[in-house]
């Protein structure tokens, strides 16, 4: 056994509860998930990439949603492709096989995010959103993301909260990040619904589906909030021709399956 076998993620015993409880929901909260040695080389490798990735471009110019983001925290966007401590743990198959599951579907990676919250950088709330309306894909039903704490992630540093459902509303008007309006003046009936936080102790996670309500409250503690968000979507995904910063420059046309290398199988 290699050294790389022995920090791989392991397979993830999912109950057939659990897979109702999430396309009921919407989400689901999975506990330990990365324990151990395997959660110290993920987190070592996604901390050292951001790092060297913050430290590389510290004044780079950025725009659009990009800069939106980092508003709000220190995103960055498909280190996989750069870092292959961190594409060790993106390209797993035992977490791509419980997205498969959760919703379904054979299903092709989209792209990952490191999402670090710094403490006490002003108001950095991440306003309540749908993810999939971001995302330039035709249908937006089924993709799916894992949010895996790096540390502990709290209620007092900016953990997730969910509104249960929400997913079965389908898309709705995307909001502005840096200017948000009230994602429930489209669904006013929801105002009265008291979300769900998902507090997670390290190593344990989320999956929620791109059209599931969710929120993350400003970061109030004195340390980062470190988690990693890998994301996936259904094999068959189309392109459909909106500017996106994983998709921009890499010569898609509208209609074109999203079924290159940079999107593999998973699971």
């Amino acid at each position: 056994m290699t050294v790389h076998d022995t920090l791989s993620v392991p397979d993830y015993p999912l109950t057939q509860e659990q897979i109702d409880q999430y396309r009921r929901d919407g989400f689901i909260q999975l506990d330990e998930v990365i324990t151990g040695p395997v959660l110290d080389a993920m987190r070592g490798a996604v901390v050292n990439a951001v790092a060297i990735e913050t430290n590389e471009a510290p004044d780079r110019p950025r725009s659009g949603a990009q800069a939106t983001y980092e508003k709000i925290f220190n995103q960055k966007v498909n280190l996989w492709q750069r870092h292959p401590d961190v594409a060790r743990f993106t390209l797993s198959a035992a977490l791509g096989r419980i997205a498969m599951r959760l919703e379904g579907r054979p299903m092709r990676l989209w792209h990952d995010q490191a999402l670090f919250k710094e403490p006490m950088k002003g108001n950095n709330r991440t306003p309540w959103h749908q993810d999939a309306v971001y995302w330039p894909h035709v249908d937006r039903w089924h993709q799916t993301t894992i949010w895996i704490a790096l540390k502990d992630a709290t209620t007092h540093n900016g953990c997730m909260a969910f509104v249960e459902g929400t997913h079965s509303l389908g898309p709705q008007p995307a909001v502005d990040l840096s200017d948000p309006q009230d994602l429930f003046d489209y669904a006013p009936h929801l105002r009265p619904v008291k979300p769900v936080p998902r507090p997670l102790k390290a190593g344990s996670a989320t999956f929620h589906n791109g059209l599931t309500f969710h929120y993350a409250g400003p970061n109030k503690s004195d340390g980062t909030r470190e988690a990693f968000a890998i994301i996936y979507m259904p094999d068959g995904t189309r392109f459909d021709g909106k500017p996106h910063i994983v998709t921009d420059e890499q010569g898609f046309a509208a209609g074109d399956l999203l079924d290159s290398e940079l999107f593999p199988r998973v699971g």
